[in-house]
């Protein structure tokens, strides 16, 4: 599994570095990230469904569980390989109760209205149509009760301008290595939250606490070759393309950038 050459824990988004984390250990990086936005879906009242968009391996889930022990998860991924590991992890760690994962589409999700009270999506809103992601917004806003927490973490443009020729080939490069439909502008974005009903919407770069796992990504790509060398794969080599092909973007700071977006649904009736 070429995942596992990132993090052995199968987390598989950039990591956060703060003060006080060594920033040569990716894995406490990712486990930062994580906390991170446990912390922001943290309230006086614990919710007591949470959704997690784009859930992966199940990994940040089950870190994210250790905030909220009483409430219940639900995950959900459009990989049936990946949604089958994590539950299969689910069961092996007893929370099956409390924690599930489901193979959807998460543009079109079949869950009642107002049926979660808090929501996340580390680096999955990119993989949703569109270049202000409205309608996954618009999903998500629907699942949401009222006063509802949203968290989304993801690379965003600056910008809705031409790029350069090199930039802008690049770009396409990397949606194709990562078979993304395009990243979202971050103005547009917020505006989007806006229209379907959030409010406290508050946007962070954070750019630069991203920058020291990127940094790892050398690295990986030598054990990935290596290993493909005596052990060749496919899923190996996709993999170093398109990690190569995100390092590859990192330059260009004005043009792209990483941020958190976090907000509240509003105390509204829901209006499809």
């Amino acid at each position: 599994m070429p995942y596992s050459f990132w993090s052995k824990h199968l987390n598989v988004h950039f990591g956060y570095y703060r003060w006080g984390i060594n920033p040569f250990n990716r894995e406490a990086m990712l486990r930062g990230m994580n906390d991170l936005v446990g912390k922001l879906l943290s309230t006086s009242t614990p919710p007591d469904r949470i959704l997690d968009i784009g859930c992966g391996f199940g990994s940040t889930a089950f870190q994210i569980h250790r905030f909220f022990p009483s409430s219940n998860f639900v995950g959900v991924n459009n990989n049936e390989t990946q949604v089958a590991f994590a539950n299969a992890k689910s069961n092996e760690l007893g929370l099956r109760n409390l924690v599930e994962f489901r193979t959807l589409d998460f543009t079109a999700m079949p869950f009642s209205e107002a049926s979660f009270d808090a929501a996340y999506a580390i680096e999955s809103t990119c993989y949703a149509e569109g270049n202000d992601k409205k309608k996954l917004l618009l999903e998500i806003a629907r699942l949401l009760r009222p006063n509802g927490r949203f968290v989304a973490v993801d690379g965003f443009r600056r910008h809705s301008n031409s790029l350069p020729k090199l930039v802008e080939w690049l770009y396409n490069k990397n949606l194709d290595a990562w078979e993304i439909p395009r990243l979202a502008q971050i103005g547009k974005f917020k505006e989007a939250l806006q229209e379907v009903g959030f409010e406290d919407i508050q946007e962070r770069d954070i750019s630069w606490n991203m920058l020291p796992s990127l940094a790892h990504i050398p690295f990986v790509v030598l054990k990935l070759f290596f290993s493909n060398l005596f052990y060749p794969n496919f899923r190996k080599q996709w993999y170093m393309r398109a990690l190569l092909m995100t390092l590859a973007l990192a330059p260009f700071k004005r043009h792209f950038g990483y941020f958190l977006v976090t907000c509240v649904k509003g105390n509204v009736e829901f209006e499809k």
